[in-house]
């Protein structure tokens, strides 16, 4: 029984889905005939970089339904506040959402005068950009304003690092 447990562990360490260390420790459990809390391969971990990655993509959430943009990353980014990696994300995404928000509204009343149209367009193609450069600062573990944002939430940038030219 115990060979069993521990060939399937092995088969998940192979497989990338368990790490050495927690091949290990699960390793070690079944050997002093402890049970299993969980099978590993139905954990799922994710790093901070990952999450605050998914809440920059979940703007465009707004594509499927209006202000679903809004919602979905204000909740993500209420439920891990208390990380303040993740928060600072959530400012920036916040500061992002609110502002492009603003900024169609005023396109919207320019369409009277024709100039809103191309301004409007120029917003989507923007927010499309910036919300990709953000998820891939994010994943980076870089918190960055992005681009023309007001700044209603005060975020706490860091530097790129800028490699030495040689």
């Amino acid at each position: 029984m115990d060979l069993e447990q521990i060939e399937k562990l092995n088969d998940l360490k192979q497989k990338g889905l368990i790490s050495e260390e927690e091949y290990q420790q699960a390793k070690a459990r079944i050997l002093n005939g402890q049970k299993e809390l969980a099978q590993p391969h139905t954990i799922l971990q994710t790093n901070n970089y990952d999450y605050a990655m998914v809440l920059h993509l979940t703007q465009f959430c707004s594509w499927l339904f209006p202000f679903l943009g809004l919602v979905v990353p204000l909740i993500m980014w209420q439920s891990k506040k208390d990380d303040p990696y993740v928060d600072e994300q959530g400012k920036v995404v916040m500061n992002w959402v609110f502002s492009s928000l603003i900024y169609a509204i005023i396109c919207l009343i320019l369409f009277v005068v024709l100039i809103g149209i191309p301004m409007l367009a120029a917003l989507a193609i923007c927010s499309v950009v910036f919300t990709i450069m953000g998820a891939m600062d994010a994943n980076k573990g870089v918190v960055k304003n992005y681009p023309l944002t007001i700044k209603f939430f005060d975020v706490k940038e860091t530097p790129r690092t800028i490699s030495p030219q040689v």
